[in-house]
Formats: C-alpha cells, sequence, structure tokens
C-alpha cells in the first residue's frame, strides 16, 4: 500500500473521532454552564424570598405592631409567592402551571426563619377550579427554637443573645439577654455565651433536620399518589449551616434540565439580622419605675423585666429615659 493511502485512511479514521470527542466536550461544557445557571437561579429566588421575609419580619419591631396569626399566614404566603413566581419566571415557566406544578414536585420542603422560630412549609394537592390536580403550599405551625435545661426547664431561643426561660416548678417566664437571664435562673448546661450560641445553632439545626425528614417521607406519599416515582434525601451538610438570620431555606432535587442533566441544590437565603432592641423595665431606689435602653443600662439597676417597645413600657407605666445610642 501506497504511503498517501495510508495517511488517507488514517485520515478517515481519525476525523471523526476528533470531531466527536470534540462534540462531546462542547455538549459536556454547555451542559455544565446550564446546570450552573438554574443553580445559581434558585439561589437568587431565594435570596429574593429570604430578603423579602426579613423585611416583613422586621415591621413589627420598627412600627410596634404585633401580627395575629391571620395576618401572619397572609404575611408568610406572601413570601411563598414571591419565591414561586420569581423561580418560575427565572426558569422561564411563567403562566405554565403544568410546568409550574412539575417544578414543585422536586422542592418537598421550605423552611421560613424567623425570629422566634421556624415554619415548615409543604405541598397538598387540591383540586382546583377545573377539577384538575393542584400543588398548593401549606405552612406547618411555628416551631419555637426550644431547649431543656438540666433542670427541666424549657429555653426559648431567638436568633439573637435573646431568650426566654419557662421556669416549670413556679410557671413563670423569665426574659432578657444571656447576661440577665444568668443573674435570675438557672441555665446549666449554658454556662458560657459561647456554649449558649453553640446550642443555639445545634438546636434549631436539629430541630429542623428532624422536621425535614418527617416533611421528606409525606412529600414522598404526595408524589406516589401523583403516580411518579422521585426519590428525595436530607439536603448535605444541614447540620453545619449557622442559622442567624431571619431568611429561607430551600433545596429542589432531580429536577430535569433541558440538556438531560437532573438539578440537585440546596439553598439558605437571608436578610439582615434582625437584632430586636428593646427596653428593660428597672425600679430604682426610691420605687420608680423606668425602662432604659439596653445599651444605656446603669450598673446596679434592679431589673423587672424586658418591654417589647416604648409603647409597651407606656402601657405598664414606665418612665422611658432617653439614651442617644438607642435604636429602634
Amino acid at each position: 500500500m501506497k504511503p498517501l493511502s495510508v495517511v488517507l485512511i488514517f485520515l478517515i479514521l481519525i476525523i471523526p473521532l476528533v470531531l466527536m470527542n470534540d462534540t462531546r466536550a462542547e455538549l459536556q461544557l454547555s451542559n455544565q454552564e446550564m446546570y450552573k445557571r438554574y443553580s445559581d437561579d434558585f439561589q437568587s429566588a431565594v435570596d429574593d424570598a429570604g430578603g423579602y421575609l426579613a423585611r416583613l419580619e422586621k415591621q413589627p419591631t420598627t412600627t410596634a405592631v404585633h401580627y395575629g396569626r391571620e395576618r401572619q399566614l397572609q404575611l408568610d404566603q406572601d413570601v411563598l409567592s414571591v419565591f414561586y413566581s420569581n423561580l418560575a419566571m427565572k426558569f422561564g415557566l411563567e403562566n405554565n402551571q403544568s410546568a409550574i406544578n412539575n417544578l414543585k414536585i422536586h422542592i418537598p420542603a421550605l423552611v421560613m426563619f424567623g425570629y422566634n422560630g421556624y415554619t415548615l412549609v409543604t405541598l397538598d394537592d387540591t383540586a382546583s377550579y377545573s377539577g384538575d390536580k393542584e400543588l398548593t403550599p401549606v405552612n406547618w405551625p411555628e416551631r419555637p427554637y426550644y431547649y431543656k435545661l438540666r433542670n427541666g426547664n424549657l429555653l426559648y431561643f431567638t436568633l439573637d443573645d435573646h431568650a426566654r426561660v419557662y421556669d416549670t416548678g413556679s410557671n413563670e417566664f423569665y426574659e432578657g439577654e444571656y447576661a440577665a437571664l444568668t443573674a435570675e435562673t438557672n441555665l446549666d448546661p449554658l454556662t458560657s455565651i459561647d456554649r449558649f450560641r453553640e446550642v443555639r445553632q445545634s438546636t434549631i439545626t436539629s430541630l429542623v433536620e428532624k422536621d425535614l425528614a418527617t416533611a421528606i417521607n409525606r412529600h414522598l406519599e404526595l408524589v406516589r399518589r401523583m403516580g411518579l416515582s422521585v426519590q428525595f434525601t436530607l439536603p448535605r451538610g444541614l447540620h453545619e449551616q449557622s442559622i442567624q438570620d431571619t431568611g429561607i431555606m430551600a433545596f429542589i432535587q432531580g429536577y430535569p434540565l433541558p440538556g438531560g442533566e437532573l438539578l440537585d441544590a440546596y439553598s439558605l437565603g437571608s436578610g439582615a439580622v434582625m437584632q430586636r432592641k428593646g427596653l428593660v423595665g428597672t425600679r430604682n431606689a426610691a420605687g420608680r419605675h423606668i425602662a432604659y435602653g439596653e445599651s444605656c443600662l446603669p450598673a446596679g439597676a434592679t431589673v423587672i423585666e424586658s418591654l417589647f417597645d416604648p409603647e409597651e413600657a407606656v402601657r405598664k407605666g414606665y418612665f422611658i429615659e432617653d439614651c442617644s445610642v438607642y435604636i429602634h
């Protein structure tokens, strides 16, 4: 065989292989870029909803308006509407209810973190006006961030160092910052502020993890009723999260992308930390009741209680001592 013929045969064999490998590499790169785009869009939708929730959570503090349960449910629904609508828009599913339902199927639960506790959100299949099945979000009752102390008393955490203790023996509540609580009641084994914060984080994540496991099993039953087969597991690294802000946690599993990839993403979107800056009710030596901002509490003052805002202080008969660094 002539050398030229050998070269031609070699080129005939090798060129399709090179082109095939190039095409496969380009397809793989395209799928990776698509996966990243959808993953980023999911994170962005969670961030937007988390920021919206943080603003709503802060309203009772800035306006001194305490929402009733029905009003709070409506606010929660507003947050969910922002999340689902935003995600549908980013995924290009606007006005396609069937595609939106398919998207929801792959999001078995969401967690909305508030200042005093969290709300778990799952899905129910209900009949729409047209008779078709529609997936609607259902809010579970708010779960407080609670922890049982060694003496049997219950400690209710918040997202900052403010907490509340229920004394099961005397049927009394103690409320305030960590330092004030340790002066009033026994917090063993939380013998330092660092230990207090460490247990607060582990308590929140363990409670969420337990509820999510229940929610996933419930969602699997829903999926089976719809004649589908989708597997879900707890998101990895949940126990390593540091929950310090109001916000939303969501995860999506097995969502089919246009390139054939299955999207698995886990996101935690938060707004600014809502530090509650209340007033401290005190009584001086003359028996006068005075409410101070926490940052200007006089040394040795006899603390009576923590107050939510100036309106509550005035209503209870306290004189408010102005403080230049007090922040609402």
